[in-house]
């Protein structure tokens, strides 16, 4: 049982807040990562506590190094794979949402739930995405030369979030789970997505993936659960007089690939996951399938609406807990001395917690030292309070800085929607529904967009105060100068207050001990807080503190890259501008990208624009200004 201030249990580095799903392969988790002493992102977090333990823990060390290379639109982001406690885990970034197993499972309904079965069209979207995961990862290679493969597509694997966002984990995770077949609860889960021969050999081929893929292909389009290669001995017959989860007959088209991916003859599939995709991809711009991401979130609000809804509140509950009893030394930590050996183990077997050691017993000396420099503390402010009443002057600027500020003006979201011009608006009877969804939506990029630009400005911030040059050594302090110079073009705050004196001072050298790194980091137009009462023309001002913040007076007109439409890919795009005092932009960057040229698109867009200059104390001030743009078909 937890202890009181400990409500929820730990696994490793994160707090693990709810579980949401559970099967014979392991349990997940939306959990939080521990950082510090604060508490870090939200997660998914699965724990394989099923199957063949030492298998996957092998399987983990492989994966381990590998994932964090794959990046893109279609791979789970900050993907972690490593071992907790012995029990090996997979975890990524959590923005509400489901695996495709629980939306699958949910779809079907029973046990006093109403079926919803997952529309057609909206399937093809999702496999065509995770198609195109596959795919990518065929092209890249380990550090042997050899081409990667999945090597373990299952639909718990595959993650949805609320916005309709499709990307896949569990990459190289293969070689455990086909030897934890010889447990029967896990083979009869999972091993219907595996081809026969990788069941046996346990080695992947260039075919391994596309069996999978067929395996996730007919899930999706009929909403039961593939037959088993292995034991079902009318296999073919079954594929063959599938039908959709409507009960309707199956399209020739989607038949046609199924039975091509789904042949338990290696040489009768397609000849690369490539082939494959581009299958599924004629099937989306076919004009027959017309859904979109974004109809797939709003099919998904109405599955799931009320765990979305119990998700709110819990959230809220999550994000007040007490951080600092999850991050207590044990009693019995391990001595100092033991660090080195600690050190040379492989990351996937360090403790968590092994940098945490005994603080030694502290003397008492040091606290009668303080009490003598407290009491001195107190005659000296009694003097300071005697002396401020001889100069009643003096104390005109501490009653001027107690008038209470103006309320700040509350930045709104004004998203920006690109569309292709031969897209079509999506079809619907319950536009009511569709409006609420889309103010959902919404506020839902507002609040993530303000996250991010808040986390930029804390960056840029530290950036600066790290790139400052450090005091000299003699007892004179250095005088103020501007942050070294650096390749990018978009100046620093001090550069720019520089710009301004009438004689700037020359930088001053910085001592040998300073780290050369520091040096090479880019300088960028950080915010600035104002020390002093006045408000100069040009300054940096963090965009909450602004009187005015500042206005597009020209339309933004982002254009659709012409390999995200012929991928049909789709997305929201979050950046920050910095609009300069005369209302130009300076500088754009990207805070959550989509990938596919998207990102480019965007911020052409808006270096593009001109915007009314953000207004603080009546002065024009340089400002980072978040933005959105998305982009539909």
């Amino acid at each position: 049982m937890a202890a009181k201030n400990k409500p929820y249990e730990q696994f490793g580095q994160y707090i693990l807040f709810k579980k949401l799903e559970s099967d014979p392969l392991g349990e997940l988790w939306r959990a939080g990562r521990i950082d510090g002493s604060q508490l870090g992102p939200i997660v998914a977090l699965r724990k394989l506590t099923g199957g063949d333990r030492a298998a996957l823990t092998q399987s983990v060390a492989v994966a381990h190094n590998i994932v964090p290379q794959l990046t893109g639109v279609t791979f789970a982001r900050n993907q972690v794979i490593d071992v907790a406690g012995e029990i090996p885990y997979i975890a990524h970034d959590y923005a509400g949402g489901r695996s495709l197993r629980h939306i699958m499972n949910r779809a079907r309904g029973g046990q006093g739930l109403t079926p919803n079965p997952l529309p057609l069209d909206q399937a093809i979207v999702i496999a065509e995405r995770v198609a195109l995961c596959l795919a990518t990862t065929a092209e890249l290679r380990n550090g042997e030369g050899a081409r990667l493969a999945h090597g373990a597509l299952i639909p718990q694997f595959i993650w949805i979030d609320d916005g309709g966002e499709i990307r896949v984990a569990g990459q190289q995770l293969g070689r455990g789970l086909v030897a934890s077949f010889k447990d029967a609860k896990v083979s009869n889960d999972i091993g219907r997505y595996f081809p026969p021969e990788y069941r046996n050999s346990g080695e992947t081929t260039k075919t391994t993936d596309i069996f999978s893929m067929g395996a996730i292909l007919y899930l999706l389009v009929t909403g039961v659960e593939p037959p088993d290669a292995v034991t079902s001995s009318a296999f073919a017959q079954t594929v063959g007089a599938a039908r959709t989860a409507s009960g309707s007959p199956l399209p020739d088209d989607i038949r046609t690939i199924l039975t091509k991916s789904l042949d338990p003859d290696p040489n009768g599939r397609y000849a690369s996951m490539s082939d494959m995709k581009q299958a599924i991809a004629a099937l989306a711009a076919s004009g027959k399938y017309s859904a979109t991401t974004f109809n797939l979130a709003f099919y998904l609000s109405n599955l799931l609406k009320k765990e979305m809804e119990s998700e709110a509140i819990d959230r809220d509950k999550e994000s007040k807990v007490n951080v600092a009893a999850y991050v207590e030394a044990p009693a019995a930590a391990a001595p100092r001395a033991a660090a080195p050996a600690e050190a040379a183990r492989p990351l996937h077997e360090t403790p968590m917690f092994g940098s945490m050691t005994e603080q030694p017993k502290k003397s008492k000396a040091p606290l009668a030292i303080a009490a003598a420099v407290l009491v001195a503390a107190g005659i000296g402010g009694a003097v300071f309070m005697t002396s401020r009443k001889a100069a009643p002057a003096q104390a005109k600027p501490v009653q001027a800085a107690a008038i209470p500020a103006a309320p700040k003006p509350k930045i709104e979201l004004q998203p920006v929607v690109a569309q292709a011009s031969t897209s079509t608006a999506p079809a619907t009877s319950t536009a009511d529904q569709q409006k609420a969804f889309e103010d959902a939506v919404k506020a839902k990029y507002q609040e993530e967009l303000m996250k991010l630009q808040a986390d930029y400005t804390k960056r840029l911030q530290q950036s600066q105060s790290k790139n400052a040059p450090l005091p000299a050594a003699a007892a004179a302090p250095a005088p103020a100068t501007p942050a070294p110079a650096s390749d990018d073009k978009t100046p620093s705050a001090a550069a720019l207050d520089a710009q301004r004196q009438p004689a700037p001072q020359p930088a001053a050298s910085q001592p040998a001990a300073q780290p050369a790194v520091a040096a090479a980091q880019p300088a960028v137009a950080a915010p600035v807080t104002a020390q002093v009462a006045t408000v100069r023309e040009g300054d940096v001002i963090d965009v909450n503190e602004l009187d005015a913040v500042p206005r597009a007076l020209t339309v933004i007109r982002p254009v659709y890259s012409p390999i995200a439409q012929r991928q049909r890919i789709e997305g929201t795009v979050l950046l920050t501008a910095l609009i300069s005092e005369t209302g130009q932009v300076m500088d754009v960057k990207v805070l959550k990208g989509v990938g596919f040229g998207l990102d480019e698109a965007a911020t052409r867009a808006m270096r593009s624009t001109r915007f009314s200059p953000g207004m603080k104390d009546g002065k024009h001030v340089k400002t980072w200004f978040p933005q959105s743009i998305t982009f539909k078909l």
